[in-house]
């Protein structure tokens, strides 16, 4: 059973998702699910992707990569990818492992990556 304390709502091809978002050590939890199906759970992970770096010269830190933020595009681009029809067949927990492989990290970080 899930908790659907603190999930969104999202509709794809007119099916209704509920996601979370958890943060644990190191990484971000994302767990998506058909509302009328919770036995089915799509289960992946993001790194936070915060990174600093020394400024010497001032003695302090300097955020260099920014923390990611998950939201509905982020949500329904892995829902997409996956598919829907696909989805709803799998009757049981699929486990996506990281979930950088399905999206494109740098449209959802709070400060983008500058790549030298």
């Amino acid at each position: 059973m899930i908790n659907e304390k603190g999930s969104r709502n999202i509709t794809v091809e007119n099916i209704k998702f509920k996601w979370k978002v958890t943060g644990n050590d190191g990484f971000v939890t994302v767990v998506i699910w058909p509302v009328n199906e919770k036995n089915i759970k799509l289960i992946g992970t993001f790194a936070y992707h915060d990174e600093y770096e020394k400024n010497f010269d001032k003695d302090v830190y300097i955020k260099t990569r920014g923390q990611i933020i998950i939201t509905n595009r982020v949500i329904r681009t892995i829902i997409e990818y996956i598919g829907v029809k696909e989805i709803l067949n799998s009757k049981m927990p699929v486990n996506l492992g990281a979930l950088e492989c399905l999206y494109d990290i740098n449209n959802a970080l709070r400060v983008p990556i500058e790549l030298p």
